[in-house]
């Protein structure tokens, strides 16, 4: 085994399936994000409702 491995060798592939869903999810995320964005600008706000933020949930 050589001295100046540091990682050994079966968790390379272990880290490299880790980065790659971490990635993946982020991805997906900043995907999502942006596509609520658009709909939200798409969304006609003139008819959407007045919540009275009186309301006691007591």
């Amino acid at each position: 085994m050589n001295k100046c491995e540091t990682v050994p060798q079966g968790l390379t592939p272990i880290l490299i399936l880790i980065a790659v869903v971490v990635i993946y999810v982020l991805a997906k995320v900043v995907f999502y994000v942006r596509k609520s964005e658009e709909q939200w600008e798409e969304v006609d706000k003139s008819k959407l409702k007045e919540w009275d933020d009186e309301d006691d949930w007591d």
